[in-house]
Order: C-alpha cells, then sequence, then structure tokens
C-alpha cells in the first residue's frame, strides 16, 4: 500500500518559489538579519547559522532593544563567530541623527541622538576587537521627503518628466520649519521682463519660490523697524509742537528727570503729560533700534563680500554717534534717525538674508555633523580597528531616501569627521584616508525601488544605484513591487537585482549583501516556511560547493533528502514507515510493539 508521504511530502511544496536574478552569487556573499524584535540576539545567532549562514547582521533598530541587548552577549557572539567563522555587522538604532523633531530642530535633540549612536558603535566593536565591523544608521528616521517630487507625463512632449510637487523649509533662527506647496504665480517675477498674456500660472520653482519668501520676510522685517521708529518720532515731535516746551524743559523731561524740581502745581499736570507721551515715543524708538542692530547682524552673517562692503562702510561712518542712551537722549534723535534712514537704506539694497533655507540642505548639515562626531569618537578610542559608520538609504518617500540625498550626507560626514581630526593635529591627508575607510553607504535595494510609487521607471532606479555607487560598503537586500515597504526574499518582486548589483561592482564593492526578509518571517518562516537563505541562494543560482562547481542552489529544485531549513531532516515518521527505526520493533527486540505482533501486518508472530 503506497502512503501519503509518497504523494504529499510536506511543505515543500507550499514554499513559494522565486525569479532568478539571471547572475550567479557566491553563498558566502550573503549574511542575514537578526530579529529585531528580541534583546537575545545570541539566540538569534545560534538558529540563523544553522542553515550555513557565514554572515549576521545584529538588529537593535529600536533603542530600547539594543540597549537590553547585555555585553555578555556580545561577548559569546564574538567568540560563536572565532568558532564558526562567522562574522558580523550591526544595525544601530534608528534614530533622527538631525535633531528636527516634531516640533522644530533642537541642538538638544542632536547632542541625544549623537551619545545613542556613539553608544552603538562603541559596543559593536566588541563583536569584532580586530577588525572594522560595519555598522548600520539611517540618514534619518522620521522626516518626510523634503523635496518631494513624481515623474508624471507631459502632455507637450509626451515623455516622462520629474516634476517638483513642494519643499519643506526651516527658520534658521528659531528651528521651526514648513512647507511650500505650490501657489498659481501670474505677475513677472525679477528679471522676467514681460507679462505672459495667456494667463497660464508658472510652472512651481521651489528656488524660486524660496527666494522669494525670504525676499518678503526680509522686506517685512525692514517695514517694521521704519514704522516702529517713525512713530517713536511723531509721538515725541508732536508732544513738543502741541505744548510748546522750551527746549531745555523738554529736553529736561525727555531725560526722565524728576518733574517737582522745575515745575510748580500749574504747570506739573502738563509737564507729566509731556513726560509720558516722550516715554512712549523712547520705547518706539528703543524697539526699532534693537530690532535695526539685529538685521545688521543678520545680514552681515549671511552677506556676501559685496554686501559686508556696504555694511561696513555704514559702520564706520555713523560709529562715533552709537553711544549708551542714544535712543532716549532727546538731543541726539535727529541723528539716530538720519543713521536709521540711512541703515535701512542699506539693508534693503543687498541680498535678502537666508532666513529659511532648504530644510533638506539644513537636515544634512546637522546629520553630518552628528555622524562626523560619532565616527570621530570611534577613531579616537580605535584607530584603525574602529567600526565603518554605513549610512543607509531608508525608504523611498521619505528624508533623505533618494541616492543623490545619501551622496550628500556621506560627502558631508566624511569631510566634519577631517575637520574634526585635523583640529585634533592630524595630517588632512592620514585624516581623508580616514574618512574613505570608515564612512560608507550602506544600499537597501527594496527601499529605493519604492521610487516607483511615484512614477519611476526600472531604469531610473538603476541610475539611483549607478549615483551612490562608488560609496557603497553594505548592502541589504530585500524585495517588493515599489509600491510599500515590504520584505521579502529576492526574486518575489521587481527590483532590478541585477542591474544594480553590476553597476555596484564596476565600482569595486566587495561588501557584504544583508538578506531583510521581514515578512517572509512573518507570513511563511513562523508558519513553517522555514529560512529565507534557501530561496536566496536559489534566486542568485549560488553554487552548492565552495569550488563553485557542480550543481547550484537552483539546480537543486524541491530534492527531498535534504530541506534546509523547510522543515526536520530525515522525519521520525520515516522510520516508523519503512521500519528502519527502533520504536517499531517488539518489545523482545528492544522496541514499542507488544510481543507475538508483526510489525507490519498486526498478525500474531510464528
Amino acid at each position: 500500500m503506497t502512503s501519503y508521504e509518497a504523494l504529499y511530502q510536506g511543505s515543500e511544496f507550499l514554499v513559494p518559489r522565486y525569479n532568478p536574478a539571471g547572475y550567479q552569487e557566491q553563498a558566502s556573499k550573503f549574511g542575514m538579519s537578526l530579529d529585531p524584535r528580541t534583546a537575545n540576539q545570541l539566540k538569534e545567532v545560534n538558529t540563523k547559522i544553522n542553515p550555513g549562514l557565514k554572515h549576521v547582521e545584529l538588529t537593535g533598530i529600536n533603542a530600547q532593544v539594543f540597549e537590553s541587548i547585555p555585553d555578555e552577549h556580545l561577548d559569546e557572539i564574538r567568540r560563536i563567530g572565532q568558532l564558526t567563522g562567522v562574522t558580523t555587522s550591526v544595525h544601530a538604532p534608528i534614530v533622527e541623527a538631525s535633531g528636527i523633531g516634531e516640533k522644530g530642530w533642537e541642538e538638544i535633540n542632536r547632542l541625544g541622538a549623537e551619545r545613542q549612536l556613539e553608544s552603538a558603535m562603541l559596543r559593536s566593536n566588541r563583536l569584532d576587537k580586530n577588525g572594522n565591523i560595519s555598522v548600520v544608521v539611517h540618514s534619518t528616521a522620521q522626516l518626510p521627503e523634503m523635496s518631494p517630487k513624481l515623474k508624471v507625463m507631459n502632455p507637450a512632449t509626451g515623455k516622462m518628466e520629474e516634476k517638483p510637487t513642494s519643499i519643506w523649509i526651516i527658520d534658521q533662527d528659531t528651528g521651526k520649519f514648513g512647507q511650500i506647496e505650490p501657489q498659481k504665480r501670474y505677475f513677472p517675477e525679477e528679471g522676467e521682463g514681460k507679462f505672459d498674456a495667456t494667463m497660464e500660472p508658472k510652472a512651481f520653482d521651489p528656488v524660486r519660490e524660496l527666494a522669494k519668501r525670504n525676499r518678503d520676510i526680509w522686506t517685512q522685517q525692514l517695514s517694521e523697524v521704519n514704522r516702529f521708529a517713525s512713530y517713536g518720532e511723531e509721538i515725541i515731535d508732536n508732544a513738543k509742537r502741541k505744548y510748546e516746551i522750551p527746549d531745555e524743559i523738554f529736553s529736561y523731561l525727555a531725560k526722565g528727570e524728576d518733574i517737582d524740581k522745575i515745575a510748580d502745581d500749574q504747570d506739573k499736570q502738563m509737564f507729566k503729560s509731556v513726560q509720558r507721551d516722550i516715554i512712549h515715543g523712547q520705547i518706539y524708538l528703543r524697539d526699532s533700534y534693537r530690532h535695526f542692530r539685529d538685521l545688521f547682524d543678520k545680514a552681515w552673517s549671511s552677506g556676501t563680500d559685496k554686501d559686508r562692503d556696504k555694511l561696513k562702510k555704514f559702520a564706520n561712518t555713523y560709529a562715533k554717534n552709537i553711544t549708551p542712551g542714544i535712543e532716549t537722549d532727546p538731543n541726539k534723535l535727529p541723528k539716530l534717525g538720519e543713521m536709521m534712514e540711512e541703515g535701512l537704506r542699506v539693508l534693503r539694497d543687498i541680498e535678502a538674508p537666508k532666513t529659511f533655507v532648504p530644510m533638506e540642505e539644513f537636515a544634512i548639515k546637522k546629520t553630518a555633523e552628528t555622524f562626523g562626531n560619532v565616527a570621530t569618537t570611534a577613531w579616537e578610542k580605535f584607530h584603525d580597528k574602529a567600526p565603518i559608520l554605513n549610512i543607509e538609504n531608508p525608504p523611498a518617500g521619505g528624508g533623505l531616501s533618494r541616492a543623490e540625498d545619501l551622496k550628500a550626507v556621506v560627502e558631508s560626514t566624511r569631510k566634519k569627521f577631517v575637520q574634526n581630526l585635523v583640529s585634533k593635529g592630524i595630517d588632512e591627508s592620514t585624516a581623508k584616508d580616514a574618512a574613505e575607510k570608515m564612512i560608507g553607504a550602506t544600499w537597501d535595494v527594496g527601499h529605493i525601488n519604492m521610487l516607483r510609487k511615484k512614477g519611476y521607471s526600472e531604469q531610473d532606479i538603476v541610475k539611483q544605484t549607478e549615483v551612490i555607487a562608488p560609496y557603497v560598503k553594505h548592502v541589504h537586500l530585500s524585495d517588493n513591487f515599489g509600491l510599500d515597504h515590504t520584505e521579502l526574499p529576492m526574486g518575489m518582486g521587481n527590483v532590478p537585482m541585477k542591474e544594480i548589483m553590476e553597476k555596484l561592482k564596476k565600482e569595486g564593492f566587495k561588501g557584504k549583501e544583508i538578506i531583510e526578509a521581514g515578512n517572509w518571517w512573518q507570513h511563511f518562516a513562523e508558519q513553517g516556511g522555514g529560512n529565507p537563505f534557501r530561496p536566496t541562494l536559489q534566486n542568485y543560482d549560488s553554487p552548492v560547493y565552495a569550488m563553485q562547481q557542480g550543481y547550484t542552489w537552483s539546480q537543486l529544485g524541491s530534492y527531498a533528502g535534504y530541506f534546509m531549513g523547510h522543515g526536520p531532516v530525515n522525519p521520525a515518521v520515516h522510520h516508523s514507515i519503512y521500519g528502519s527505526g527502533f520504536a517499531a520493533l517488539p518489545v523482545e527486540l528492544g522496541g514499542e510493539i507488544p510481543g507475538t505482533q508483526n510489525r507490519f501486518s498486526g498478525t500474531p508472530m510464528q
């Protein structure tokens, strides 16, 4: 009689099969991320290396989970690696390195992120004290895409073109941020020369809109200074004309002197009214003068060399008039008015200071400061054996997720790192070499594929890889269909993996490729589907043997003799069915079948 297992051999046939990548990769190049939900990464290592993995990535993307990993576990993982030949990398906690939060940017937030990442870098060294362990950090944790763009069809040309949809900006003085969205603009801008009579609104231009916002806010600030100065002067002049008080008495009152010394009962009430008006006018003047000085400082800080020459000339002309109490001395009010009038004219004629800057530009600067300082701390402690900081692109659609953004972060971080080392007495050439070695990029192929949701094509995804390829030291592997942050084994979605890896290897990539298949664990592995290592090997047509000869994993198909994580190897039920286990022997022979029973037919033995 044929057993059911001859027809149905278990979950092997129900496990999804994936499309091959189209080129071959060695199994030793792959690693696997550990379960980020548990701090027991030691147990995870033992579980994951059983199928034959030679590299694992500790995953502490949650800061609380990462801090819960005992140092003793890290030391034990290092010893396991030394015994088995398994290497490790680390995914540090995902924190917002720029310091930008829901309420804006704060330096204390940036410093907090720096301390967390610094701790992760230093602890990671316990896993490999003799090498440069890769530590992955995200370029951003929670920021939106700050210069969002779509790929849309241009009806005029019939081609897909990139279209900006808005721009996020941040006030450098306050740290508050906002968003400029497209508005219909018809009136000609500076330098355009004519009005478009078609009445078609201009295409949204983030650069133009930001420049307009800065000009408008600068004009508004100058107008407020001028208005308050005019109010103050007008109030004081009106008081002097209204009461026709002699100049010496008016000056006396303006200085806030005691009225009782110069007035009898008849004039006292009038002098009090005059002095009250003078005080009100002086308050306006004092406030105006304070704002004027702030605007001068702001203009100097962000001004061009040409603008600074104008400001310097003005300041030198009026420096001798700047004395304590200038805004309250009635004898100096004319000179103060003249100075502020000339100053406002100078401030009006210079380029408007960049009160608002693109939030993306600001975030890159602050993020690089954090990463550069973290890398510097690691270098100071471990020097040539320090961990390598590999900055990862988050899912496309979030902040700093495109190749151009990631490239800018890596370059800015290296620059900050070099500045830090040079300030400590290291020569610039040595610092630059250390920066290139210690700071690179992690390219997450699934994350960048999500650009498809915004209208980008496979060719666009490959071009993104070409931009970042010279900086990539580490790769994260996950597949999806470009529509959501799905993490599947390679071959299930439409990530153009062959073209991506060809671009990376052309630039000399030799790092590890880490399998991140969270959705596999959720839907298949934890339901008996086993480890995603095998489908990855099948997808990449990896050789079974180290000498890269003979069978490949894709050729093995569903050979039932070796399940490789898809179920128990040589399950006990086979022994009971086919008679090769002791349990099916009679009791007399050490088995469990009662005596006088045939283990095949159940009839009495003769």
